[in-house]
């Protein structure tokens, strides 16, 4: 291995190992409110809630590297849901006391301080606003004097820190200093958004150089003036100098625990890293967010929980808070509504039982649930109707109207006291829930009737079902049903819905393919009953054959179709008789008194023998009798099986040999039927032979055909190899293999 590929591969590995710390460095840990702004109404608190995410190292995570999907803010103890915030960048003014050491341990380092304090202005927030102190002796009842009160202008603030200057053995009286900076911006603040923030540098601890105590104030003098009830926290960064690697020289435990009480950062570090310390703490200060939301306080201290959903984060962050409140906000009710909370069949009982739940009662006269038919989007009635509803409606619906397989709708509106349709939304809706679903009640067993007889009457043109209802209880209202032809599975006729006869006879036009056939041929009859309570009944299929008459001779086919045709026999006795009546008179004698002629002298009489050939006469043509043309049959020498599997409708058989293509599978109308199934289209699917392969093709149903979990594309032929199982929309599945 060459020197430069090892220097190549301990980068490699260098840069594989710090890559997970410097990207888990900037990983979302947790928020912290910097503190909640109050702004008492009419009606409700408005809460402005500043905060800001860190990572696992404590450091502040910018703006520009959080995106934030929503927040909501939850008043604990009380029985409000969550209520949701808006959150953004802060444009309220923000006031920094920017609080730094002049003791007389700072002559040696105070020229490096100004340098990185100045650089850090640069990158504060343009709404900021500076106010520039130098502390070291400071007595409790002194005030502060600000080298530069509060500006905004970014010279004047590097300036008055060019103005600080080392006190030659001036002790730190840091504490009282501190207390003093918090009185400096109270009087500052006019508006409680606006914020408020104070940067503390120094290089020792309370003391004075003989290691007594400086300040009259205490460590805990400050937080509680920082932290007080009633009024906004003052946040105090804080920035520790070491002269040494155990920074000796500091009170470390108690900068970082002023910053920690008052929802701040801290920051420690020695003279070469002074830039990074400064710059650290502005940072800090930019990376603030504000949630905004309007809350219904109790008076006095409240506790509330912030939570935030970052974009691509599964887990959220949460923090508590707590904020103060001049007065009691009486919780208004929530708007009038009405949702459906369950929604349950009973096949036993065929009806559905329904649960609601009803916010704000009290404002509510009636709740109407009424059922709707998808497809055509009409009502389907009753509606049902409850006055003066409680909390919660336990109610039962029957399928009374309803279609086994179709989809249907609960819809839920409510009128007001006044009468009045309840609305929601910028459209004014009035439908407050809806629930959809599609009836499939259980398969009854087809027991209820048989079929005794089906005669085609060609004599009258008709064909005849005569029945046999078992029970003679069911109160039947219509019929409906098909007629296949038994040899090639094909739908011949259907039977549109009628009134069911008293006598149980149907009697229905000759259906024209059995009016139009050549000889007897077998049919198979399936029919269903339907109650006027709308149970669906069914029986087993009945097979019988029709039986054609003769085909009349050439004299009765004349005589029928003179029959048929008067008019024509009144034009042939018309010919006739004028015919007659010309020939009739043609004959008539001359009854004009012309002279008769003096007959002629008789010719000689020439005795000559001429014989006569006998002239055979013409035959007669007969017609020549031409056969009907037989039907011509499209007959494969490929066959298929066909099985259906499953399906959710009865239909009148499960299985066919296909050997004439095309061979069609619908709902109506096709060689393969499934009758009143809504989830197959009337024309579904097509099976074809090319070239002796297989070929299946979706003819654009709607609920599709599939092979497998594969959905075929709409008109496009598709083929089928041996052993497939294919399935027709939801819940139909077949099986197609070559015999």
């Amino acid at each position: 291995m060459t020197k430069t590929t090892r220097v190549f591969l301990l980068l490699a590995l260098f840069t594989a190992l710090m890559w997970p710390v410097s990207a888990l460095a900037q990983a979302p840990a947790g928020m912290i409110v910097i503190y909640p702004a109050v702004e008492h109404q009419e009606d409700s608190l408005a809460l402005d809630i500043f905060f800001t995410v860190f990572d696992e190292n404590g450091r502040a995570i910018p703006r520009d590297n959080t995106s934030i999907e929503s927040a909501t803010v939850e008043l604990l103890g009380t029985d409000t849901a969550p209520i949701p915030a808006s959150v953004g960048d802060p444009k309220t003014p923000i006031y920094i006391t920017l609080l730094l050491d002049g003791s007389g341990s700072m002559a040696n380092v105070i020229g490096d301080v100004r340098e990185a304090a100045k650089q850090s202005i640069d990158g504060a927030t343009p709404n900021a606003s500076f106010a520039v102190v130098k502390f070291n002796e400071l007595a409790v009842d002194q005030d502060l004097k600000p080298i530069e009160n509060f500006t905004n202008d970014h010279v004047l603030v590097k300036s008055a820190i060019d103005a600080v200057q080392s006190d030659p053995s001036a002790p730190t009286c840091m504490y009282n200093a501190a207390y003093k900076a918090i009185e400096l911006l109270d009087n500052q603040i006019k508006s409680p958004q606006e914020r408020r923030a104070i940067i503390l540098f120094t290089d020792g601890k309370d003391e004075r150089a003989d290691g007594t105590r400086c300040s009259q104030r205490d460590y805990n003098d400050v937080i509680y003036r920082a932290t007080r009830g009633g009024s906004p926290i003052t946040p105090i960064h804080t920035i520790g100098l070491c002269s040494d690697n155990s920074c000796s020289n500091i009170n470390r435990t108690e900068l970082a625990g002023m910053a920690k009480d008052t929802f701040a950062f801290s920051a420690v570090g020695t003279k070469n890293n002074l830039n990074a310390l400064f710059r650290e703490i502005i940072e800090g200060l930019n990376s603030q967010w504000v949630a905004h939301t309007n809350v219904f306080a109790n008076e006095g201290q409240n506790q509330a929980v912030l939570t935030v959903k970052l974009r691509d984060v599964d887990t959220p962050l949460t923090t508590t808070f707590n904020f103060f409140s001049k007065r009691d906000y009486d919780i208004p009710p929530p708007p009038a509504n009405a949702e459906i909370t369950s929604l349950i069949y009973n096949e036993e009982t065929d009806v559905y039982a329904l649960g609601l739940s009803v916010a704000s009662p009290e404002l509510v006269n009636q709740v109407i649930v009424e059922v709707w038919d998808e497809k055509n989007g009409t009502q389907v009635p009753p509606e049902q109707v409850f006055e003066n509803p409680g909390p919660t409606l336990q109610f039962e619906r029957n399928t009374k109207g309803l279609s086994a397989g179709r989809e249907y709708s609960f819809r839920v509106k409510a009128t007001d006291k006044q009468g009045f349709l309840i609305a929601f939304g910028e459209k004014q809706e009035t439908n407050l829930d809806l629930k959809t679903f599609v009836y499939e009640p259980p398969a009854r067993d087809a027991v209820a009737f048989n079929i005794k007889s089906v005669q085609a009457n060609y004599n009258t043109s008709e064909i005849v079902l005569d029945l046999d209802v078992l029970d003679k209880k069911q109160n039947i209202n219509t019929y409906e049903g098909f007629i296949i032809d038994v040899e090639t599975g094909a739908g011949i006729h259907d039977f549109a819905p009628e009134l069911f006869p008293a006598d149980g006879r149907i009697v229905q036009p000759l259906p024209s393919t059995l009016e139009q056939a050549t000889g007897p041929r077998e049919y198979k009859v399936t029919l269903f009953l339907t109650t006027k309570d709308g149970e669906r009944l069914a029986a087993s299929p009945y097979e019988f054959k029709a039986v054609p008459p003769p085909p009349p001779g050439l004299i009765a086919r004349i005589q029928k179709a003179l029959f048929d045709n008067p008019i024509v026999v009144i034009s042939i006795l018309v010919i006739t008789l004028s015919a007659t009546t010309l020939v009739v008179f043609m004959k008539r004698p001359n009854r004009r008194g012309a002279s008769v002629p003096t007959p002629l002298p008789r010719p000689p009489v020439d005795h000559t023998m001429i014989g006569l050939a006998a002239v055979a006469p013409d035959p007669v043509p007969q017609m020549a009798r031409v056969p009907e043309a037989a039907k011509e049959t499209h007959i494969s020498r490929t066959r298929l099986r066909l099985k259906v599997l499953q399906t959710s409708n009865p239909i009148p058989e499960k299985e066919r040999l296909i050997t004439t293509f095309p061979f069609t599978l619908g709902r109506e109308g096709c060689d393969f039927n499934f009758p009143e199934d809504r989830r197959i289209s009337r024309r579904h699917v097509e099976i074809s032979v090319r070239n002796q392969q297989v070929f299946i093709t979706d003819l654009d149903s709607q609920n599709g055909t599939f092979i497998g979990e594969t959905r075929l594309q709409p008109k496009t032929p598709t083929p089928l190899n041996g052993h497939t199982n294919v399935r027709l929309g939801r819940k139909t599945f077949l099986q197609i293999e070559s015999q």
